[in-house]
């Protein structure tokens, strides 16, 4: 019996499958950016040339035509800055809330993000037309803008750890292959 042909066969699945696996099952990170209007009321050590700026990388992309959504669960990395203090995912006993809606194109056009840690907070939102807000607070001051910013995506990181665990896999796979072919024709 000629295995050549099943040999042949059995390769070009492994490859095809080599291909298409890691593309759908890999996660590939997403982050938003998003930036903020100078603020309009300050105290303290605020001015009103500051103003919100947040990165927000979630373990994929928004979907689109997405309604207001919790997605903190989904959230890898996240820093907020107001001008005067950053909170970041690093930050110890950091609290947290992100929702996002999204247009049809994916991009985000409703959003409630909040962080805190104490008697800190940065906060950015727009919930519907006239609610929306940023700001900034901590024991010293506050600085507010209710004039929304804008997001926008930024870096699509790949996931070259799972790529290269499933290409060793494939590597292995052909090479247990390989072997049979040898041991069956010999």
């Amino acid at each position: 019996m000629n295995t050549a042909p099943k040999f042949l066969f059995f390769l070009t699945a492994v490859a095809a499958l080599s291909l298409a696996y890691p593309a759908s099952v890999q996660a590939v990170p997403t982050t938003y950016k998003y930036t903020g209007n100078p603020f309009t009321d300050v105290s303290g050590p605020y001015t009103t040339s500051m103003f919100v700026t947040a990165m927000v990388t979630l373990a994929g992309p928004l979907g689109a035509n997405m309604p207001l959504t919790d997605v903190t669960s989904q959230v890898t990395a996240f820093t907020l800055f107001d001008g005067v203090q950053t909170i970041r995912n690093t930050t110890p006993q950091v609290i947290t809330d992100f929702e996002f809606a999204t247009n049809a194109s994916g991009e985000i056009n409703l959003w409630n993000v909040g962080v805190g840690v104490g008697e800190t907070a940065i906060v950015t939102f727009q919930v519907g037309s006239g609610r929306n807000s940023d700001f900034g607070d901590n024991p010293s001051g506050f600085g507010r803008s209710d004039t929304p910013g804008e997001w926008s995506q930024g870096i699509v990181t790949p996931d070259a750890g799972s790529t290269l665990s499933l290409m060793t896999l494939t590597l292995m796979a052909l090479g247990l292959v390989a072997r049979r072919f040898q041991r069956a024709a010999g």
